[in-house]
C-alpha cells in the first residue's frame, strides 16, 4: 500500500492553491469547503507528510475567520468559490458551524503531533480559542450542538465530530500549556459524549438527528445518508472504542444492512472511504483489502473521477494507517 500512500498524498497536494486553500473539484465550479479540506489534510498530517503544506492551510483558515459571520457566530469560515480569474469568493454560508470548527481543531492536533510545531501553536492560541468558541456557539442545555444557528437540528455526525474536536483541543492544551488549561474542554467533551449516549442512542444504533423539543428521528438503515452513514461516526471519532462490545454490535448491524459495501468502488456506485476507515478500525481486514484494491483499479488508476475528491483521499490515508497498525485508532 506504500505506492497508494505516496500517490494519494501527491494528489491531495495537487488540489491545494497557492493561498493554502484546498479545492474540492465539484462538477462545474471548483469550491473551497473547509470541512472537506480538513478531512483531506488529516491523511497528510497523520502520516507526517508535507507538513509545511498542511501549515499553509492552517494559516489560510485562521486568516479567514469571521468576526462575526452572517449568523452572528465568531470564529467560523465560509465556503469559497473560485471565479473565472481564480479569485477566492466567499459564499457567505457554510454547511455547519459546529463541525467545521471541530474538525479544524482535530487537524491542528494531528499537525502538532506529527511535527511538534510548538512555535506555531503558541503563536496562534488567540485564534484557536476563537475557533473553539465557534464549536461551542450552538451548544444547547442538553450538551448537544446545533448544526448552525439558523438550522436548529442536532446531528449525530456533527456532535461526534464536536466530541473529537474538543477532546483534541484539550489534549493540545495539556501537551503545550499544561493540564490546568485543558480541564474545561475535557469536561465539555465528556458531556457531549454522555449526551450522545443518553439522547441519541437507540436499540441497534443512534438516531441521526434530534429536532426541536427533543424529537428524535429513528434511524432508517436503508437510507444511506444521513442515517446509515451516521452510524459509523461514533466509531470513527472515538465516542465508542472500536474494540468494545458496543462498537462491534453497531458495525455488525451495519454489515447486515450493507454486506457488500466493499464492492462499491466504481464512480457510479462509489461509497465513501469513511466506511473503509471504519472497517480498518474494526480490524475487518479482508474487506479493507478488497475495497482498496477496487478503489485503486476503478478510481485512482482512472484519474480520481467524481465523486471521489480530496477528502476521500485523506480518509483513505487514515484507513491505510489504521490497517497497517492493526486497527489502532487515533486517540
Amino acid at each position: 500500500m506504500e505506492a497508494i500512500i505516496c500517490q494519494e498524498a501527491e494528489w491531495i497536494l495537487s488540489q491545494q492553491l497557492a493561498s493554502g486553500a484546498v479545492v474540492t473539484a465539484y462538477p462545474g465550479q471548483p469550491k473551497i469547503v473547509p470541512y472537506f479540506a480538513h478531512l483531506a489534510l488529516y491523511g497528510l498530517a497523520a502520516w507526517g507528510l508535507n507538513l509545511p503544506r498542511v501549515r499553509a492551510y492552517l494559516d489560510w483558515y485562521l486568516a479567514h475567520l469571521e468576526r462575526p459571520d452572517r449568523y452572528g457566530v465568531t470564529g467560523t469560515v465560509y465556503d469559497y468559490y473560485l471565479d473565472e480569474g481564480g479569485m477566492e469568493v466567499p459564499a457567505y454560508s457554510y454547511d455547519s458551524s459546529d463541525s467545521y470548527a471541530a474538525t479544524f481543531l482535530t487537524l491542528v492536533r494531528l499537525y502538532y503531533e506529527a511535527g511538534g510545531d510548538t512555535a506555531w501553536v503558541e503563536a496562534h492560541w488567540p485564534e484557536l480559542e476563537v475557533v473553539a468558541g465557534a464549536v461551542l456557539a450552538t451548544l444547547q442545555r442538553d450538551n448537544l450542538t446545533l448544526a448552525r444557528p439558523d438550522w436548529p437540528v442536532k446531528y449525530l455526525m456533527d456532535n461526534c465530530e464536536v466530541y473529537r474536536g474538543l477532546k483534541d483541543y484539550a489534549r493540545l492544551l495539556a501537551e503545550v500549556k499544561g493540564a490546568g488549561e485543558a480541564g474545561r474542554y475535557e469536561a465539555l467533551a465528556d458531556k457531549v459524549k454522555r449526551a450522545l449516549e443518553t439522547k441519541m442512542r437507540l436499540n441497534g444504533g443512534y438516531c441521526p438527528a434530534v429536532y426541536r423539543a427533543g424529537l428524535r428521528r429513528r434511524p432508517n438503515w436503508r437510507r444511506w445518508y444521513p442515517d446509515a452513514l451516521a452510524q459509523l461516526f461514533p466509531i470513527i471519532t472515538g465516542v465508542l472504542t472500536p474494540q468494545g462490545e458496543a462498537a462491534r454490535r453497531l458495525y455488525a448491524n451495519f454489515l447486515r444492512n450493507y454486506p457488500h459495501w466493499y464492492r462499491q468502488t466504481q464512480p457510479e456506485n462509489f461509497i465513501t472511504t469513511l466506511v473503509v476507515y471504519t472497517a480498518a478500525l474494526m480490524e475487518d481486514r479482508w474487506r479493507v483489502r478488497q475495497y482498496v484494491a477496487g478503489l485503486e483499479e476503478n478510481i485512482i488508476a482512472r484519474g480520481h473521477p467524481w465523486p471521489y475528491h480530496a477528502a476521500e483521499a485523506g480518509i483513505l490515508l487514515l484507513a491505510i494507517k489504521a490497517y497497517l497498525a492493526g486497527g489502532a485508532a487515533y486517540q
